[in-house]
């Protein structure tokens, strides 16, 4: 027998969740639909960071220390947090393969009034789901974990969602299980977008890292992969990881050879040890969404970005939604116009046309580790302090344009680099997508 909900939705991400807590505290009757069998197991290696102090989205995050409630002021809503934290992050250094840092955001100065100039905490990620869940089950939420999507099917004003474990039909039904969405699939909504690539990431939790600093996220460029390190909410852990986006790469072996025999960044390692099981995802790149809506399937989160959609982007968004769900069936308008305040906000504030992703320049193909090395040394004072993937590279270019008369002088085979690079972009792209296996 097909169970009918006002609203079913499909993961119970960072957005899921938040839209079932709101739409449920609102009275609608709710779905929540979740493969996993526990949400606490996160297979994510943002090691829960979450961004703070900064717009991201037409949105801003702050933490409380003394109550450790997350503040989202422009959306209007907090959570509070029952956690270990940790808030001694300030951004981003990337480094070369000889140990050269280029530093985005003074680190040993930021520290010495971390209230005021950080920009992100460390949570557990599972523990703030949890908190979560908790509330929207309290709200009355079904919650059905264990449970595999296996169609949609869009009938007249209703949406039936297939599983494993029977039908759910709603009025409106929420897509919120990420990048690589099932309900996006199975409704071939990949088909008018682009695919640009899929990437692999393996992480290690270990203990015993000894990076320089270590209040932030570090990426690490050498001639044989990309690298990244950030600790986590508990003391003396840290989440290190590599991702790529060739299929040819061995990423265990390639973990080992940076952490156990790279001349330069091995050292970081000695005294290091493995915790629990490693973690790996993949994930594809597509480009992001125009519209959100389809006969009323709503996409929300990771399940509408080209690439991850931050933690508390997420929230916002599923807030927003949930809010607009209600007001749909307060007005009796159960579709698109229903819902058009989410929609407005997603077309103002989220969605870039030709928007690229992180990973999408190879620099050791063009450029040799001295060269690495020069321009990561070559910027006269850190850039300012961001913990945007959008804003982090904004700040490098401020950086380096100024520089680009001093490079040409000294380097200028450099700057015939990057041109080739320019040049070869939409080639490598084309590359990357071969190289990718679209899920559509």
């Amino acid at each position: 027998m097909t169970k009918q909900y006002n609203v079913v939705i499909v993961g119970a991400g960072p957005a899921g969740l938040m839209t079932a807590k709101t739409a449920g505290e609102s009275g609608l009757s709710i779905a929540l639909l979740e493969r996993r069998t526990d949400i606490t197991r996160s297979r994510r290696t943002d090691a829960g960071v979450i961004a703070l102090n900064e717009y991201m989205f037409g949105q801003i995050a702050t933490f409380n220390r003394r109550t450790q409630t997350l503040v989202f002021p422009v959306t209007g809503f907090s959570l509070k947090y029952e956690g270990p934290w940790n808030d001694n992050r300030y951004g981003f250094h990337f480094y070369s393969p000889g140990g050269k840092r280029l530093m985005v955001g003074d680190w040993a100065e930021l520290k010495k009034d971390p209230v005021k100039n950080s920009k992100g905490v460390a949570v557990s990620k599972g523990r703030l789901l949890e908190g979560i869940l908790t509330d929207a089950r309290a709200y009355g939420v079904e919650y059905f974990p264990n449970t595999n999507v296996t169609g949609v099917a869009i009938q007249d004003d209703r949406v039936i969602v297939a599983t494993d474990q029977g039908e759910y039909q709603g009025r409106f039904v929420v897509a919120a299980d990420g990048v690589n969405s099932r309900i996006v699939r199975a409704l071939g909504l990949n088909k008018d977008r682009q695919f640009l690539g899929t990437t692999r990431y393996l992480t290690w939790a270990m203990t015993g890292v000894q990076p320089p600093d270590a209040e932030g996220l570090i990426f690490v460029f050498t001639m044989y992969g990309t690298f990244s390190i950030s600790q986590t909410c508990d003391a003396d852990h840290y989440h290190v990881g590599i991702m790529t986006s060739d299929p040819k790469d061995d990423l265990e072996s390639l973990l080992e050879r940076f952490t156990r025999d790279d001349p330069v960044f091995s050292q970081w390692f000695k005294k290091a040890k493995s915790l629990d099981r490693p973690e790996s995802c993949v994930m594809n790149y597509w480009s992001p969404f125009e519209k959100l809506f389809y006969r009323n399937v709503i996409l929300v989160g990771d399940a509408f970005a080209s690439g991850q959609f931050s933690t508390f982007p997420s929230l916002s968004a599923g807030y927003q939604l949930g809010h607009a769900l209600t007001k749909a069936f307060l007005d009796g308008k159960v579709n698109e116009e229903g819902v058009a305040p989410y929609l407005e906000w997603y077309s103002t504030y989220a969605y870039k046309p030709g928007q690229r992703t992180f990973g999408g320049v190879n620099f050791v193909k063009y450029l040799t580790a001295e060269e690495l090395d020069y321009l990561a040394a070559l910027a006269p004072e850190p850039a300012p302090p961001t913990a945007s993937f959008v804003k982090v590279f904004n700040s490098i270019l401020e950086i380096y344009m100024p520089l680009v008369p001093r490079i040409k002088e000294e380097r200028p085979e450099i700057l015939e680099k990057f041109k080739r690079m320019g040049e070869d972009m939409e080639a490598n792209q084309e590359e990357r997508r071969k190289a990718g296996f679209p899920n559509k």
